[in-house]
């Protein structure tokens, strides 16, 4: 049960980090320019979507999308919608569910898990 207290605070905490960016950052579309592969002696390696978007005020702005991947998502030239952070622009993510949320999303579902399963334990 403890084990999913904190997975359930980490999640929380994550929660709370992402309302933050959604309320500070501004919508823009962007498009991939191409997909990076990074080698990792831990994982192998990964692939990760550079995008390209125009900030308000016009500058062009670059990024790499967080998290990579085992195989290229996004297609060179592949319109995506994505927010940035307009004190920090070249903090942007692309706007999807899982590139947004997903971290904190499995975190709390385990932490659920845990709590439950702790629950189950301590009633038998």
């Amino acid at each position: 049960m403890l084990i999913g207290a904190c997975f359930a605070a980490f999640s929380w905490y994550l929660y709370k980090g992402d309302r933050a960016f959604m309320k500070q950052s501004a919508p823009a579309t962007g498009i991939v320019i191409r997909s990076e592969y990074v080698r990792s002696e831990r994982s192998g390696g990964a692939y990760y979507a550079i995008i390209a978007f125009q900030l308000a005020g016009g500058k062009k702005q670059e990024f790499r999308n967080e998290p990579g991947t085992g195989r290229p998502i996004y297609k060179d030239g592949e319109q995506v919608e994505i927010r940035y952070e307009k004190q920090n622009p070249a903090n942007a993510k692309i706007t999807g569910f899982w590139e947004l949320w997903g971290l904190t999303a499995i975190l709390g579902g385990f932490g659920l898990l845990f709590i439950g399963a702790g629950l189950l334990i301590m009633r038998t």
